[in-house]
């Protein structure tokens, strides 16, 4: 971890730039992000907090991101860290220009990278990446979120990253559900279904009852 910050550190000195925590600047969480006429109708329970675990999962966020692609990953972390509830907690920092190398290091430190590619990218000419607006590569130590943005409008963001975080953190698909069903639907990517955060605490093994999560018009079939 040590020599991942000090290569951190000289990359972005040598850029002239400093690794800055994305500005939380998104409505509250409890105001579900959407694209429906009427977002308002979804809402985020609010549990009780328990003492922080401490447990952090970094992220780190490709400079090739505009600033209005910044707070829209922003506004999906910070549904992600209401939802979490203070058992784990997602922190962001912006990464200009990270070398292969650096990628390598971020990996191996557990943490993830969500980067910003298009079509004509390697990864998005996989056969499972074909039709996908996002790809999450990556376990449990880490990976990369590879983002193909010339897939979808810039106001779809949210919702992708709000799927594509769910993965980073241990949910698979579930059709059965909403926001992690396997093929996107912008009607499901209002906010964060008890679904994909039973998932999420499956695999993190914490109980489900320690998270908060969406209810509104349409996610009875996911409060299971």
């Amino acid at each position: 971890m040590h020599s991942l910050r000090l290569v951190l550190a000289l990359l972005l000195s040598g850029f002239g730039l400093l690794a800055a925590a994305l500005v939380l600047s998104s409505p509250s969480a409890n105001a579900a992000v959407g694209r429906d006429p009427a977002p308002d109708v979804y809402r985020y329970t609010d549990h009780p907090t328990r003492a922080s675990t401490g447990r952090i999962l970094q992220i780190y966020v490709d400079g090739d991101f505009n600033e209005g692609e910044r707070q829209r990953i922003a506004s999906a972390i910070k549904q992600w860290n209401h939802v979490l509830n203070g058992t784990l907690r997602l922190q962001a920092e912006l990464l200009p220009n990270a070398s292969p190398r650096v990628l390598a290091q971020i990996r191996r430190s557990g943490a993830w990278f969500v980067a910003r590619v298009d079509s004509n990218h390697t990864v998005a000419r996989l056969p499972e990446a074909r039709q996908a607006m996002a790809l999450t590569v990556g376990g449990s130590g880490g990976g990369i979120v590879y983002v193909i943005g010339d897939r979808f409008p810039a106001g779809e963001l949210t919702a992708v990253m709000l799927h594509e975080f769910g993965h980073v953190l241990g949910a698979g698909h579930d059709d059965r559900g909403h926001l992690m069903a396997s093929v996107y639907d912008r009607r499901n990517g209002h906010c964060i279904d008890r679904g994909a955060a039973a998932m999420v605490a499956a695999a993190q093994r914490i109980p489900v009852s320690r998270f908060n999560w969406c209810v509104g018009p349409g996610l009875e079939m996911s409060q299971r």
